[in-house]
């Protein structure tokens, strides 16, 4: 049984022995009907502060530039880049005062990229 799911008939013919008395009858195949939607709360607090900073200039005279608002790592904060510029920002800022092993794991990504971007690319 499938379920919630109809009956249909397949075409028939398809892979039965010649011999079987089911042979040029049509079989039943599973029909699953879509999936019931799903109500989504529209006032949940990412989306209810979605753009919310969109017009900080306007409204407070300027005083403050968006990417001073954005949460996230200090060396990402309104700079934009590849991935490996991104990770050599990181190893400049923060390199010293990273654990041992995820300082290692940072320098192999920088030593593949560099390889990788001398190696293919518009940008030889």
């Amino acid at each position: 049984d499938c379920g919630g799911a109809r009956w249909a008939p397949v075409r028939p013919g398809l892979p039965v022995p010649h011999s079987s008395p089911l042979a040029g009858l049509s079989r039943p195949i599973c029909i699953k009907e879509p999936p019931k939607r799903k109500p989504v709360d529209r006032w949940t607090k990412k989306r209810a502060l979605f753009g919310v900073y969109d017009n900080v200039g306007i409204l407070g005279g300027f005083q403050i530039h968006p990417k001073n608002l954005i949460m996230g790592p200090t060396w990402l904060r309104g700079w934009r880049g590849n991935e490996l510029q991104r990770c050599i920002r990181k190893k400049q800022m923060v390199g010293d005062r990273m654990f041992a092993e995820d300082y290692h794991k940072l320098n192999k990504r920088i030593r593949y990229l560099y390889k990788r971007f001398n190696r293919t690319g518009k940008h030889r």
